[in-house]
């Protein structure tokens, strides 16, 4: 019960962090392929400055992974 609320909050909650440097990524196969998944979403020019995942146990030895990547703002060229 517990992990289905914090999937839940997680959803409602990571569209609002995503529109601020953060993109985020989830997948049933492991960390890495979470991790590709939110950098597809990086603007290019974006510079990764952290990486943060969490597995999350959605039955016996079945695992879920939700991971988040921060980047900067990629700088705009002066006109």
């Amino acid at each position: 019960m517990a992990t289905r609320l914090l999937m839940l909050l997680m959803l409602v909650l990571v569209p609002t962090a995503a529109r601020a440097g953060t993109a985020v990524g989830e997948s049933i196969w492991n960390k890495a392929a979470a991790i590709a998944v939110a950098m597809q979403s990086v603007p290019p020019g974006g510079q990764v400055t952290a990486t943060d995942c969490d597995e999350v146990e959605v039955g016996t030895g079945n695992y879920h992974y939700l991971c988040r990547v921060t980047y900067s703002d990629p700088v705009s060229p002066s006109r």
